[in-house]
């Protein structure tokens, strides 16, 4: 009974099986890759502290750019089980098993153009070096099937926990490498890869347990009825794949071209706090995708994304606050006199952080509803945005353009696809004024300027939505 009542029923148990719930795998998700992020801005300051910035900086575009191309043999397939697995649990295992034989085939043609490509560019390095750094982002890859089946089931606690298993057994190793004084690239590379594959096993394992405990009835939809379809199907997720990327990668791209690798890992340590804190909105956008996808009529769906927005409007005061507290302390603590620029860049980062979470209920909308190319087409406008507003600020500013060009493609994907989406929702004149005062809070913080205490002012749609969701409890239990 006390196990039951926390959440926590064996696998083997079929009678009550888990079904995706916002609340409790949001919570999960978010928990859980805070731990993730946290030992990973550890394994970031032993890197810093063992690297030279330029082979700091080259091992990060590297990693990047490995990513950027392998992230399309993902072909969208398992965001496409994510959506339809709560239908047919009983499926779900099956459906993971194909997704996996037809990346392995979709992945030969990348691997060739991954080889050429950086022999070509940089063929100066050693070509172990290359190999493992495609290595590790092939493994991310591989291992997105079973996690989107562990969560798809109910399971986010679990796909979470083989995350937490990556990141600690990679920092563990930086620690090592550090103690011992090593500063050849290569080793902390490879530390990566075994990080990389121990993740990659635990949720094959995991997911594999899980899906044979599942049964339950229903059936995937039609276009899982041919590997055609399905790929027509899941087109434009992979197409979205291909572009998001450049969502969180471009800026380094473009410093890279136009500046330096020190410049690169200047941004990258202010990114890896951001990324910190967007671990928040990219955990609820996980647990809502299977929620949104459940969902069978219009009035669910509305009620859903209710639900989650006002989740997001008791976030964002949280995130401002700590945000601003953790990193403009830890990070002059943590790092050498050569990162101070970090604390100024990361404040700007803070305002696209803010709008992100505000724009999830809508974009995760486009990516569960009828249309899911609107949802590729509004990553192309953030992509497209970032790239022009890169063009005009990072030659003449560096970093801070860098920065000021992410936060530009944060608004547009608020506003973008608010409009794409066209759902009406209620507090939208708190959603408008919350927006506007975070990015003026991202630049009073960044400058310094006392009157960033404006941003106390998001507390008060927080209030709300806290007594908003206290209601639909009160309602449920009644029920």
């Amino acid at each position: 009974m006390f196990q039951k009542r926390l959440g926590f029923q064996p696998l083997a148990c079929k009678r009550d099986m888990r079904r995706p719930e916002l609340n409790r795998d949001s919570g999960w998700l978010i928990g859980v890759d805070i731990l993730v992020v946290f030992l990973g801005l550890i394994g970031q300051i032993f890197l810093s502290r063992s690297l030279l910035s330029t082979d700091y900086g080259l091992l990060i575009i590297l990693l990047d750019a490995f990513a950027t191309i392998f992230i399309l043999v993902d072909a969208g397939l398992p965001t496409l089980l994510n959506r339809d697995g709560p239908k047919a649990p009983g499926m779900a295992r099956k459906a993971a098993h194909r997704i996996l034989k037809l990346q392995a085939v979709i992945a030969l043609p990348f691997i060739a153009i991954a080889f050429i490509g950086s022999t070509v560019i940089w063929g100066e390095l050693p070509f172990g070096l290359l190999g493992i750094c495609a290595a590790i982002t092939l493994m991310h890859v591989a291992s997105y099937p079973h996690r989107s089946l562990l969560r798809c089931l109910g399971e986010a606690r679990i796909e979470a926990m083989t995350k937490l298993l990556e990141r600690t057994v990679t920092t563990s190793l930086y620690g090592c490498l550090m103690i011992f004084g090593i500063n050849e690239i290569h080793w902390w590379a490879l530390a990566f890869f075994v990080g990389a594959m121990l993740g990659l096993i635990s949720a094959i394992i995991f997911g594999e347990k899980v899906g044979k405990n599942n049964q339950g009835e229903g059936s995937l939809p039609e276009l899982w009825n041919s590997n055609k379809s399905l790929l027509m199907g899941a087109l434009p997720f992979a197409v979205t794949l291909g572009v998001l990327p450049y969502v969180t990668k471009l800026e380094k791209f473009l410093l890279s071209y136009f500046h330096s690798y020190e410049d690169v890992a200047l941004f990258h340590v202010a990114q890896l706090a951001w990324l910190a804190g967007l671990l928040v909105p990219q955990g609820v956008r996980a647990a809502l995708l299977p929620v949104l996808g459940e969902a069978r009529t219009q009035e669910q769906l509305i009620t859903r994304m209710s639900k989650a927005q006002s989740l997001g409007f008791i976030l964002l005061p949280v995130g401002l606050f700590f945000g601003h507290v953790l990193v403009s302390n830890l990070i002059p603590l943590a790092f050498s006199n050569d990162y101070v620029q970090v604390v100024e860049i990361f404040e700007i980062l803070l305002a696209g952080w803010a709008l992100t979470l505000l724009a999830v209920p809508w974009y995760v909308g486009l990516q569960a509803g009828p249309h899911p190319w609107r949802f590729t087409g509004l990553l192309g406008l953030v992509v497209v945005s970032a790239f022009i507003s890169g063009m005009l600020l990072i030659p003449e500013y560096g970093v801070t353009g860098a920065a000021w060009s992410s936060v530009c493609g944060s608004a547009v994907m608020f506003y973008a696809s608010r409009w794409m989406n066209r759902t009406k929702l209620p507090q939208q004149i708190w959603l408008d004024v919350s927006a506007i005062i975070c990015l003026a809070t991202g630049y009073l913080l960044s400058t310094g300027n006392g009157l960033a205490w404006i941003g106390i002012i998001t507390v008060i749609p927080a209030g709300f939505s806290i007594v908003e969701i206290r209601h639909q409890m009160k309602n449920s239990e009644e029920e």
